[in-house]
């Protein structure tokens, strides 16, 4: 390893410890963070949602029930519980054995410990040790991941998880294969990784133990945090029809007899998890959505004009996705055009195929750009989508995306910061001057747009102008 990545080693092992020392002893870094402020610092807010739901499971009450009148709170503060049943059952419920400040401490412990299980992996599959360093400082280097211990947060497993999947794919020809390795002055297989098992594109054939572990994984994250449920186009495109039914099966089987006892909030279940609208200003959510509601409200639009926005939104990345994930197979044999005006979009004969990790990232990424809640959070669940894109292609573009969104956003730098700190509820207001919040929205979810277009251009089709006769 040259010395140049042992001081990038060195420098991105000090900042992650500057980040845990900034969770112990918070108001150094509490400043430059929304979630931080609001909350005056309170530690554990998300944690203890999952806390007091493994609470209530235990005594036989509702998980999602938050009103002091009908169930005993057991933690200081808490937001109502919004995951699948089968979590508050299963770690919630072991978490609730501890006292709320304990068990806070032991999570936090636990999303630690997966996020250098994660370096580790990376290590041990990096041949290139030089690169290795690069990717170790994309993981070690993220400032969401602050706050995701501040929160009690479960975004960062929930990456991991992600991780696993993505490692368990096959991976085109990469500048860290042995050849590549040996032209940079490296040695050929200095150090084994782990077994780069094929996954194969459909439900037969071999490396079933990867694909076994491989679909484990998803239907893990699947119940841990449902989003990855996003994830389902790409089984059907790779034809894993079991998986599919088993995923559907285990949380089918988990999730309804549960509302069958326990039917008072299953409204606001699907609610939060399926149908939240963007209807109001929301400087903590950092989605594309989000902004779109920001630029059209300084813009004066109409409460319809709005609603078609967000629709059109979600319709485009959606479509593009679909098409994406299923158009190099469905149509590679039969090229066709749309024509309009002067205008041709032109669907070429291609037999590129976007591999499974490259499908993966891309529907990830999508449910960043059409889900209506996005906290800065959240975007751990982002890493192992960088740290693998840059592996597969090391390149300055990635580089940049991954630092707009290790970066903490503009809000402790600009007059945001005072005003917030002042007055917690100014969340729902619009706050002047419309460029400070259009410019904190815009912070994380330009630079994932960015991610997007990076992975979904190779296989646009393409659009050209007809010469006028």
């Amino acid at each position: 390893m040259k010395w140049s990545s042992r001081f990038l080693l060195a420098l991105a092992a000090l900042v992650h410890l500057g980040l845990l020392v900034g969770w112990r002893w918070q108001m150094p870094l509490v400043p430059y963070f929304f979630d931080a402020t609001v909350l005056s610092g309170g530690r554990g807010l998300d944690f203890y949602s999952i806390y007091q739901a493994g609470y209530n499971a235990r005594h036989g009450a509702d998980v999602y029930e938050s009103d002091p009148a009908k169930i005993a709170i057991a933690v200081p503060y808490f937001t109502p519980y919004r995951y699948l049943p089968i979590v508050a059952y299963t770690a919630g419920a072991a978490l609730s054995l501890f006292s709320p400040l304990t068990a806070y401490k032991i999570w936090v412990v636990v999303v630690e410990l997966t996020l250098l299980l994660c370096v580790f992996i990376t290590y041990r599959r990096a041949r290139d040790r030089d690169l290795f360093a690069r990717l170790a400082a994309m993981w070690l280097c993220f400032t969401p991941y602050y706050l995701e211990l501040f929160m009690g947060q479960f975004s960062l497993v929930q990456g991991a998880l992600v991780f696993g999947m993505l490692c368990l794919t096959p991976l085109p020809p990469s500048p860290d294969d042995d050849e590549a390795v040996v032209r940079r002055g490296g040695s050929r297989n200095a150090s084994p990784p782990l077994p780069k098992r094929a996954l194969p594109l459909r439900e037969r054939g071999p490396g079933g133990e990867a694909s076994w572990w491989f679909d484990a994984l998803w239907l893990a994250s699947v119940l841990w945090k449902i989003n990855t449920i996003v994830f389902a186009p790409v089984f059907l495109r790779l034809r894993r029809f079991r998986a599919l039914v088993v995923t559907t099966s285990v949380v089918a089987l988990t999730t309804i007899p549960y509302f069958l006892i326990f039917p008072a909030h299953l409204r606001d279940f699907l609610l939060n998890n399926f149908g939240n609208r963007v209807t109001h200003h929301e400087l903590g959510n950092l989605g594309l959505r989000q902004l779109i509601f920001e630029i059209l409200a300084a813009a004066g639009a109409s409460p319809g004009l709005q609603r078609l926005a967000q629709l059109a939104l979600v319709a485009l990345v959606l479509g593009v996705s679909i098409l994406i994930t299923f158009y190099p197979t469905r149509l590679s044999l039969r090229p066709f055009h749309l024509e309009f005006g002067r205008w041709d979009l032109g669907f070429p004969p291609s037999t590129f195929h976007l591999p499974p990790f490259t499908l993966l990232s891309l529907w990830l990424t999508a449910f960043f750009l059409i889900s209506p809640q996005i906290w800065e959070h959240h975007y751990v669940m982002l890493l192992p989508v960088l740290v693998m894109a840059y592996w597969q292609k090391p390149n300055w573009f990635v580089i940049i995306v991954w630092l707009l969104l290790a970066l903490p956003t503009p809000f402790g730098f600009i007059g945001l910061q005072p005003v917030i700190a002042a007055n917690h509820d100014l969340r729902a207001f619009l706050l002047e001057p419309v460029w400070q919040p259009l410019l904190q929205h815009a912070s994380k979810a330009v630079p994932t747009l960015m991610l997007f277009l990076y992975l979904a251009l190779p296989v646009m089709p393409r659009l050209s102008h007809k010469p006028t006769r």
